[in-house]
């Protein structure tokens, strides 16, 4: 058993190199069947590394090899999972040349000469930008290099690699088995999202990581710096607001907030308005895979309850908070989980910001969602055959039946936290 976790690496990394081939509008059964072999062998060697069935160490520096292998093909193939990354390289073309993205409209005919090919094929023309001052900050600072999808890509892939040796070190100097990397490093949806679609998320996942290990260290400036610059590329992680709570001094918090400041205001416009763009119309309309969010809104109708996942992460956080002085990975993870799973709106993506945090046991359920969110994909082939961008029922009863189920046995073992080996 020892030696079969290198040779599950090997054949990871060749249903990546056959997915890199494919586009999911076209081939989606043949992509989503890819992503279940991928899933189970993915699961099996985390299993494997629960057991401590290993080889030597030299295999752990292999098993990295082929984490690298594994998204190499994936880095020049045609994003097909989704198209967020060309609004990134509109964002960042459209400062280049002076236009703020918050103000600008990429379907206005007086902005025709800032398209290319390449920009063309956004999602959602017709409306200004919904991400952060940070995320801009990111596309401009890319753009400013090269405007292509391969040079974003390879960007995100860079921060992918810096957080896979962010988790080992933090792994190593913890106790850790450093085997453990391999949870974040072998993640299909890891793979998929970064270096096959070039999601914006993984910035966020290293800055957090970056956060974790300051406050880890007694750095709390530091700490605070990167968790505001993460909450400044997307909102997700705000709820993690509570931990923080004791870790850092007042002047932390403030240099922070300063810097926070900094980094919007160049999109402000001279005004006093905060640059958040189309962001309000995608929360007040926009909803797919938030079946919780659904079900509660049909019972209680609310328009206030767009804040319910805000509230309910917050509220975890502070429980974690409340509940121990130690920092702890599974603290930061389940707070952005749970208002994930209150969300009106998640795709895949959204769940990168956990994943260098599932090296725990407590956190086995949202590393079992990691791969049923991957199901969602069948929406190409709804969405092709006329029925509209929502998902079947027994997508939806597969993806959060499965979690559930990995909840439940959680529950059972009434086990402390500690880490899965």
């Amino acid at each position: 058993m020892r030696t079969l976790l290198i040779p599950l690496g090997v054949a990871l990394a060749a249903t990546m190199a056959v997915a890199a081939r494919l586009d999911v509008r076209r081939d989606t059964g043949i992509v989503l069947v890819l992503a279940a072999v991928a899933s189970a062998i993915y699961l099996f060697a985390m299993w494997l590394i629960s057991r401590g069935r290993v080889p030597g160490r030299a295999g752990l520096w292999v098993c990295l090899a082929l984490a690298v292998l594994c998204r190499a093909p994936l880095v020049p193939a045609d994003p097909t999972l989704s198209d967020d990354i060309y609004r990134y390289i509109w964002d960042g073309r459209a400062q280049a040349f002076g236009v703020n993205p918050y103000q600008a409209v990429p379907a206005d005919p007086a902005l025709d000469f800032l398209h290319t090919d390449t920009t063309r094929k956004m999602n959602h023309p017709g409306q200004p930008t919904m991400y952060p001052p940070f995320a801009e900050w990111v596309f401009r600072g890319i753009a400013a290099i090269d405007q292509s999808v391969i040079a974003f890509k390879l960007t995100f892939v860079l921060l992918d690699l810096i957080i896979i040796f962010l988790v080992m070190r933090w792994l190593v100097a913890s106790g850790r088995s450093a085997w453990l990397v391999l949870v974040y490093a072998w993640n299909p949806l890891v793979i998929l999202e970064i270096a096959g679609s070039g999601h914006l998320d993984v910035v966020g996942a290293a800055l957090l990581m970056v956060s974790f290990l300051a406050l880890s260290n007694r750095m709390g400036w530091l700490a605070a710096i990167a968790f505001v610059a993460a909450i400044e590329l997307k909102f997700v992680p705000i709820v993690l607001a509570p931990l923080f709570w004791r870790r850092i001094r007042v002047r932390d918090a403030v240099i922070a907030a300063g810097f926070g400041l900094l980094l919007a205001l160049p999109f402000t416009g001279g005004t006093l308005t905060a640059p958040i763009g189309a962001l309000p119309a995608y929360l007040a309309k926009w909803r797919f895979n938030g079946p919780v969010y659904a079900m509660a809104q049909s019972a209680i109708g609310m328009r206030a309850l767009v804040a319910l996942p805000l509230v309910a992460g917050l509220v975890a956080a502070a429980w974690f908070r409340w509940r121990s002085r130690e920092l702890a990975p599974s603290a930061w993870a389940w707070p952005m989980g749970v208002a994930l799973l209150l969300s009106p709106t998640v795709y895949p993506w959204y769940l990168l910001w956990l994943c260098p945090f599932l090296v725990e046991r407590a956190t086995v359920p949202l590393l079992i969602w990691t791969q049923t969110s991957l199901l969602t994909y069948f929406v190409w082939r709804v969405s092709a055959s006329g029925g509209g961008w929502q998902l079947p029922w027994w997508v939806l009863t597969t993806e959060f039946g499965v979690v559930a189920a990995a909840g439940v046995w959680l529950v059972a073992r009434r086990t402390p936290t500690k880490a899965l080996s």
